[in-house]
């Protein structure tokens, strides 16, 4: 779901209604688990999935029907018997999907904003979605939960409330009767990317695409800007890069990734990102510029268990060469960094 916010985001902007689509609940063995979405466009065009296949095909056709009849609707697959198995789908389980028409109204706008605005501030969020017993003329009711700031309304009574701010990942609720899919919006993380040459475009367009919100600073305008950095969150011009994290508050899920054009520069923004307070801190580079920086950066009084902190060579280790598969390492470096991070997080909460 939160790879999908951005473009759902900018489909409303655009006053374009649009189809949704959920994995709500799962029993056996299933192409998809709870919780995998796929939006649909009026005009055809698909973002995310469900499962592929005959669960797709099935659910695509329900999304076309209803951009007419303005409804919703839930799918259930059964993946035990034959029809399925002649399809080449040998799962063997069963599957329930919401298919529901998100339209493009100030109500709805005022949701998905909430859920990025709750991305860019490392905010939980909940979206908990009515399912009701026979389709009602007023559509679905969804309603935001934010972790932290609950506002009371009567979609929300307290019993729901408290069952939906248990949930660690989105999953159906019964709550006084009646059924509610709550999706479990975990903040992506923010990357800081540092430099906007080749490969910031790169890791940025990438990056969005996984769920994280993305910051490119640089100190040339001619580059920091919106006609080469389409979907990125913000753009930072900096008069240098001395004091380039002043005003921003880092936490465990801010990521610093360091690719400017010089040698000098990431130095510069390296001396600073080890003060800055972020989870993830990666430096583009050789392994002798990188001992050549830290050498230096001893010198200037920092701790060996400091500079143990950072990512360097960044990404993971492959034969990457262009710009594009560059990216592609450090972006699956963050992938597996944010993953590891949520573990321990969910961990955290059970002890």
């Amino acid at each position: 779901m939160i790879d999908l916010i951005d473009t759902i985001l900018d489909l409303l902007k655009k006053g374009d209604d649009l189809v949704l689509a959920r994995v709500i609940s799962v029993k056996g063995s299933s192409p998809r688990e709870a919780g995998a979405a796929m939006l649909m466009h009026k005009n055809g065009e698909v973002a995310g999935t469900v499962g592929g296949g005959l669960i797709e095909a099935a659910t695509m056709d329900k999304g076309r029907e209803l951009f007419a009849s303005r409804g919703w609707a839930t799918l259930e697959f059964d993946m035990t018997g034959d029809d399925i198995k002649t399809a080449d789908m040998v799962c063997g389980g069963k599957m329930e999907v919401l298919v529901e028409l998100i339209q493009a109204c100030a109500d709805t706008m005022h949701i998905f904003a909430g859920i990025n605005e709750n991305r860019r501030h490392s905010v939980m969020s909940y979206l908990v979605t009515e399912l009701p017993d026979v389709s009602r003329e007023d559509g679905i009711r969804r309603q935001l939960l934010t972790a932290g700031s609950i506002h009371k309304v009567p979609l929300i009574p307290d019993p729901l409330e408290e069952a939906v701010l248990s949930l660690m990942e989105s999953g159906v609720v019964h709550v006084g009767g009646r059924r509610y899919w709550v999706d479990v919006i975990k903040p992506g993380g923010i990357v800081y990317i540092m430099g906007a040459g080749h490969i910031s475009r790169e890791v940025s367009d990438l990056a969005q695409r996984v769920g994280f919100t993305t910051v490119v600073m640089d100190d040339r305008p001619e580059y920091a800007n919106r006609e080469r950095f389409g979907k990125v969150a913000e753009i930072v011009v900096l008069k240098s890069f001395e004091g380039c994290f002043e005003g921003f508050c880092m936490d465990n899920n801010s990521y610093i990734v360091i690719v400017t054009r010089a040698h000098a520069y990431d130095k510069k923004v390296l001396e600073q990102a080890l003060k800055a307070g972020a989870g993830y801190v990666g430096m583009i580079g050789s392994i002798r510029k990188r001992d050549t920086i830290y050498r230096s950066l001893i010198d200037e009084g920092f701790t060996a268990e400091q500079i143990k902190q950072v990512h360097c060579p960044i990404g993971l280790k492959m034969d990457s060469e262009t710009p594009a598969e560059i990216a592609v390492s450090i972006v699956g470096e963050l992938i597996n960094i944010r993953a590891e991070k949520r573990k321990w997080a969910e961990v955290k909460s059970q002890i």
